[in-house]
Parts: structure tokens; C-alpha cells; sequence
């Protein structure tokens, strides 16, 4: 009876959520007075309020309990994340449910590796769990043993050889194979640090392995020894894993393209794009033991990482035939409920257009950088806002909505799942996303990443944070914009500091890369996701005081109010077209030549582009400069303009042979989920095809001759849309 009615109780806050989001937005549950606010300077009532002692706070109730997606802990947690927004004075705040499939190990019986002698006896056995050094959430019994999410195999899976693959990528398993080693039937053992992992099992797949083992190497993740490590350092002990995803898409793995609501039809879990092999991650104390016992050819030299032996390549064991390689997987996928918590804040004047602030907060374990980090900031940033709203009978012009987001780790699940289901409406109502996924790794720079429209507010709300380095201050350096641009230089524009495009691994991706709105994502860097992700690591180490995760915040608050309440948003065109002809010039420059050769021009590519700068000094010097922001209509016109240019380069068919992406200029990299490039769906298309000819591959030389075409029409569309006139 108790299921039943929290299943109903769940039922009834879903459909409120679509009520709230779509036409309710305007008045449901707004009972604010409209007499005019008392005059005050919102900018700094918002970085004033911000409180490091408050961001601590909530950062040790968040990482004191592993809260793994999908169980009792989560649900704890969305429901405290809801009671805080509530406290905070938001107008509406709601939890919505989606039942997917996520993966688990099996609490009591760890998945195990053992090296096997040729008469069975195990010479080598990992421990299956990491162990607690230092702080007593590290004990917890809730803590999962390590896995890899959607391993593809469980039960025994024995190999008579082990091969070192370095990164995992391409070029490595392409050197293998000109050395003569042959993966297939074999489990290999790869180092993180170069690419998202699922990519690394993907392609050990298409190669043949049975298995892959995941580890980090000190080289890459303890990089002052290993005698400097957590918990007196950042960096990662022997025993320390990376847990994560091998999982290679997006969203609920059984409703592709659409939201895992109750109605939802869903696929047989034999064709969801899971993988098929056994995957495990082991610590860099237990991947040096399995080092020592291979035998095989030395690895090359920039293979070689801070363990102790020479690294080999394998397939065999030094110790002669008969030994093997046994992984005892227990990992199983599972049907279960994760849960968003969605908190709104109701515009004055536009409350039909979304300003969206997100953070995900689920973890592998305790997960006090990896998300909790960004959790806290953005449950004391909404307290921020409430208050300034309740002390000075404020709000902004626009609708600002916080979004805490569930299982994310698995695939970015809950956010997939909620943008799909309200797609439409965001499509046309979005402004802008705002993510923090992680909000301090480190304490070295800011490390940013965004759209091209998005590129002025970021550079100049950083402007505006004071540094939260006392250091930098000394240097000559007092806001975060300056230590950012003297540590991170952008390449091509000294004077600026990088942004870099979004790639994916992070919540902002269905906002960006499937619906086409403008996005970015902050943090402070440097440096990964495991049992020692504690307060300790962030309060003692990384971050004393907290003044970065402030920093942060205050970062975070600015962007979002000035999206807010600008009265012409506040989107750089003049970037976006700079960006575009900078890109069609380099791809002019490395593919140009094989393009014209194979009758594959980019003339129209190029003089789309052109266009479009044309476009964009005209609207300037004649829509925005000539704007009468008096008037309401003409007003809003040139913002449905600005906010919808993005939307124009989303083309509904998705990039080729890739059709859950659909924006042409960004897309995560087909090689590495993690990075980005531009223009994908053409330099992927070129990549596959290598120097062979129209000749040699015309199908493929079609589709990129198609898709050229297919970039022309929507950058030209982008800058038709600028017009007044169709």
C-alpha cells in the first residue's frame, strides 16, 4: 500500500512539473505583490549573501553518505535538495521520477580479478573495494564496491593473455596490431587520461577483447610521487579508482529519443547500445602487480607511466604457458526510479523565458568534488536568490529555474530524460543553460567552456568576481577574469582568455547538442572520482576557507543575473561570427585541397559564412543600435531573435551516421565523449575516408558532398533569421 501510494504521490508531482514548466509557468502559485521593488543594486545583494561558511556546510551533509543513482540515498537527498529550495523561497519546487535502467554490483560479492597459475592457484587477487584510509565517511557500509556501469558480461570470464593498450585509443590498438599483437579473446589493460572510457571499450570490442581492466596511472594521477597522495594531497592513492559509465550514449539506455515517462514503450535490453564485455576498474597498486607478471615485447617509451616495472605489452606472462586471467563479474542492470529536483523562480515581466542553472547529484561514492561541489553551490546560490526576492519584494525579469539532476553519472539520464519531455517548450522558451558539474577540481584557474553566444557574458561577469586567490591578488591579478586569461590565453586572441566548446560528459549536452541552447559550464581546476572524494579533500586541501567554491557561486549568480535581467540579452554575435570564420578557414586549410579533388567544394560552406557576418553587422548597426527599448514588442523581437539563433543550426535528421546529436557546428567528438570538435559530423566524415578517393569510396564521398550542403543551407538559415523579413 505504501509503494502504491508513493507511486501515485510520484504520478501526481509529474504532472504538475508539465503544468509548471509549460503554460502554468506564468501564474501557478505566483501570488507576489507587483507594487514596485525599493531600488537596490541586485548585483551586489547577490554576491554579498553568498556564504563560504554556508557552501561548507552543505557540501559535509552531501558527501557524508555514498549516494549512488537510483537508491534509498538518492531519494534522500532529491527530497532534502526540495526542502532547501522550499526554505530557500523559490515559488514552486517539485521532484519528477523516471524509471530506467541503471547498473549495480553486487554489495556483498565484489567483482574480483584474479592471475591464475598454470595449476589454478591465484598468485594475484584484487581487493574488489577501496579501502578506507582516513575519514570516517570513507567506513561507510553503503559504499559500492568497484564497478563499471553496464559491464557487458557477469560470471567468469578467463583469457590466457593480458595486453597493455596505454589510452585505449585508436592509435593505440592501430600500433598493436602493427606489432603483431592481436587483442581478440584477450583482456587488456588501459590507462585513463586520454578518453572517455566508454570509448575505450567500444573499441577494445571491435577489436575482440573479452574484458579491460580500467586503471590510473601515478604518471597521469599522482604526479608528486607516491609518497604525496590523499589524504595528504589531491592526488590519488594506490587502492583509488575511477568508477564510471562504459555506457557510449545518452539518456535512459531502453527509450532512445524519448523521455522514460510511464507510457514510454521500451526496447528489449538485447538492443540498447551496451557493451558486451566485461569491464572492471582497479586501483594503480593492483594494475602493478598485473605490470610485473607480463611478458611480451617493452612497451614504447612514451607508453610508460610511474610504476615500478617495465611496462610490456603482453599478451603472455612471464612465467610461462598455462597462467590466465580470470575476472569474476557480478555487475547486473537494473530497472529503478531516479529522481530530479526542479526549483523555480517566477520572472516579473517575461516569466516565459527560462534562465536554467544545473547541477547533477548523484555519485559513485561520496562524491564531495564529483558533484557534491557544484551541489552545494547551487543550493546556496538559490538561497541567495530567494532571499534577495523575500527581503526586497524582488524578482527578475526573466524565470530562473534550478535543476538538480539524477543519474547523471550513468549517461546523463536524468537530464536527457527531462529535456525530452519538455523539448518543445524549452525550445522555444529557453534562454540559456548555466552548468556546474564540478565546481572546484582544483584551485589553479577557472577552466571555462560555452557556446560562442555565450562568450561575452562569461568574460564579462568574470570580470566582476573578486579572485579568491590572495596570491593572484598580489600579482597584479584581482578578479577571476584576469587570472584566467593570464593561466588559460586563448591561442588565436592572447588578450582573451580560452573558452572551450562543450563536448559532452556533463548535463549541459542535451541542451546544447539536441535542442540548440546556448550553454556553458564552470569550474576551478585542477584536478578525479572516487572513495576519497570527502570534505576533508575539499576543505583542508583544495579549497581552505571555500573562497573558491564562493567564487564559484558568485560566478555562477552573475551569469544568471544578468541573463536575467538584461533587457537585450546580453549574446555575442560578434564572437559566434569571428568563431565561424576562424573554423571554416582552418577546415579550408586541412581539407580543402582533398575536398576540391574529389568534387567537394566549400565555396558555399565558406560563403554561408561570409553571410553570416554580413548578417550579424547589419542586425547590430541597424536592429540593436536603431532599438527602442521602450517599446515591449520590438524589444521582445530582437530577444526571440537572439535567443533562438542557436536553435537555427539544430538540424532535426542529427549529423550523419550520428543522429542523436543534431547541432552542425558542435557535437561531442565521435572518438572521445569528453571533447568536442567543430563542424563533426564533416571532419568525422573526412577522418573515415583518409586519402582514398571519390573513386575509391563514392557512397561516402556522397555523404560528405550531401552534408557540405546540408551546413551551407542552416548557417544560412542562421543569418536569414537576423532579417526582419523572410
Amino acid at each position: 500500500m505504501e509503494t502504491k501510494n508513493l507511486v501515485i504521490s510520484f504520478a501526481i508531482l509529474y504532472v504538475i512539473t508539465g503544468v509548471a514548466i509549460g503554460v502554468g509557468l506564468y501564474y501557478a502559485g505566483y501570488n507576489a505583490d507587483h507594487s514596485p521593488a525599493p531600488k537596490m543594486d541586485v548585483f551586489q545583494q547577490l554576491q554579498n549573501e553568498i556564504s563560504a561558511d554556508n557552501i561548507s556546510a552543505y557540501l559535509k551533509h552531501l558527501s557524508s553518505v555514498p549516494h549512488l543513482a537510483g537508491t534509498a540515498q538518492d531519494y534522500e537527498q532529491a527530497v532534502w535538495l526540495h526542502d532547501n529550495f522550499v526554505q530557500s523561497g523559490l515559488d514552486r519546487v517539485v521532484i519528477v521520477p523516471y524509471q530506467v535502467l541503471l547498473s549495480y554490483p553486487n554489495m556483498t560479492q565484489p567483482n574480483i580479478v584474479r592471475l591464475l597459475d598454470d595449476k589454478g592457484v591465484a598468485n594475484i587477487t584484487t581487493s574488489g573495494k577501496q579501502t578506507p584510509i582516513s575519514q570516517p565517511e570513507e567506513f561507510s557500509e553503503l559504499a559500492a564496491p568497484n564497478f563499471n556501469a553496464y559491464s557487458g558480461r557477469t560470471g567468469l570470464i578467463e583469457s590466457d593473455g593480458l595486453v597493455y593498450a596505454h589510452y585505449g585509443q585508436m592509435e593505440d590498438f592501430e600500433y598493436l596490431e602493427s606489432q603483431g599483437i592481436d587483442v581478440s579473446g584477450k583482456i587488456v589493460l588501459a590507462r585513463y587520461g586520454a578518453s572517455f572510457r566508454a570509448n575505450i571499450v567500444d573499441l577494445a570490442q571491435r577489436k575482440g577483447a573479452v574484458g579491460v581492466l580500467l586503471y590510473s596511472d601515478p604518471k597521469d594521477f599522482a604526479k608528486k610521487g607516491r609518497n604525496d597522495i590523499y589524504p595528504d594531497s589531491w592526488w590519488m592513492p594506490g587502492m583509488a579508482v575511477q568508477s564510471g559509465t562504459v555506457y557510449l550514449g545518452n539518456g535512459d539506455p531502453l527509450t532512445p529519443f524519448y523521455p522514460a515517462v510511464e507510457s514510454a514503450y521500451r526496447i528489449p535490453e538485447s538492443e540498447a547500445l551496451l557493451p558486451s564485455i566485461a569491464v572492471q576498474p582497479i586501483g594503480y597498486d593492483e594494475a602493478e602487480l598485473l605490470l610485473r607478471a607480463m611478458g611480451g615485447p617493452t612497451a614504447p617509451e612514451q607508453w610508460q607511466g610511474d610504476l615500478e616495472p617495465v611496462y610490456s605489452l603482453g599478451p603472455g606472462f612471464k612465467y610461462g604457458d598455462g597462467w590466465k586471467l580470470e575476472m569474476n563479474m557480478q555487475t547486473a542492470n537494473k530497472l529503478v526510479t531516479t529522481y530530479n529536483t526542479i526549483g523555480m523562480l517566477y520572472g516579473q515581466e517575461e516569466p516565459d523565458r527560462y534562465v536554467l542553472v544545473g547541477n547533477h547529484r548523484d555519485a559513485w561514492t561520496l562524491g564531495a568534488l564529483d558533484p557534491s561541489s557544484g551541489t552545494a553551490c547551487m543550493l546556496e546560490m538559490a538561497r541567495t536568490f530567494g532571499k534577495v526576492k523575500q527581503d526586497y519584494n524582488w524578482r527578475p525579469r526573466r524565470s530562473l529555474i534550478f535543476c538538480s539532476w539524477g543519474a547523471e553519472e550513468y549517461g546523463l539520464i536524468g537530464s536527457y530524460e527531462w529535456v525530452e519531455e519538455h523539448a518543445k517548450v524549452l525550445s522555444q522558451r529557453a534562454v540559456a543553460y548555466l552548468n556546474v558539474d564540478i565546481a572546484v577540481e582544483g584551485n589553479y584557474s577557472l577552466w571555462g567552456s560555452g557556446a560562442p553566444l555565450m562568450n561575452k557574458v562569461y568574460l564579462d561577469s568574470s570580470k566582476r568576481i573578486a579572485n579568491p586567490s590572495a596570491d593572484e591578488v598580489v600579482q597584479g591579478r584581482p578578479t577571476v577574469y584576469e587570472t584566467w586569461v593570464h593561466r588559460y590565453p586563448d591561442a588565436n586572441h592572447p588578450a582573451k582568455p580560452k573558452v572551450n566548446i562543450l563536448g559532452s560528459g556533463s548535463d549541459y549536452t542535451a541542451f546544447m547538442h539536441v535542442l540548440g541552447v546556448p550553454a556553458i559550464d564552470i569550474r576551478y581546476t585542477y584536478e578525479e572520482h572516487t572513495l576519497y572524494e570527502t570534505h576533508h579533500l575539499l576543505a583542508d586541501i583544495m579549497d581552505v576557507g571555500f573562497l573558491h567554491h564562493r567564487a564559484v557561486t558568485q560566478l555562477w549568480a552573475e551569469v544568471a543575473r544578468n541573463l536575467l535581467e538584461s533587457v537585450v540579452l546580453p549574446l555575442d554575435l560578434d564572437w559566434y561570427a569571428t568563431y565561424l570564420a576562424e573554423q571554416v578557414a582552418g577546415i579550408q586549410s586541412r581539407y580543402g585541397a582533398q575536398l576540391e579533388a574529389n568534387n567537394a567544394t566549400m565555396n558555399y560552406f565558406q560563403l554561408a559564412v561570409t553571410h553570416f557576418g554580413e548578417a550579424v553587422r547589419d542586425y547590430q548597426t541597424t536592429t540593436l543600435a536603431n532599438l527602442d527599448t521602450s517599446d515591449v514588442l520590438a524589444v521582445r523581437r530582437v530577444n526571440d531573435q537572439l535567443m533562438l539563433l542557436e536553435r537555427h543550426f539544430i538540424d532535426p535528421h542529427g549529423l550523419p551516421n550520428r543522429p542523436e546529436f543534431n547541432h552542425i557546428v558542435f557535437a561531442p567528438s565521435s572518438s572521445d565523449g569528453y571533447s568536442s570538435s567543430s563542424f563533426s559530423g564533416l571532419t568525422d566524415l573526412l577522418e573515415a575516408v583518409g586519402d582514398q578517393t571519390i573513386v575509391q569510396k563514392p557512397a561516402e564521398w556522397a555523404l560528405i558532398q550531401q552534408h557540405l550542403s546540408v551546413i551551407a543551407f542552416y548557417i544560412e538559415a542562421a543569418a536569414k533569421s537576423l532579417s526582419n523579413h523572410i
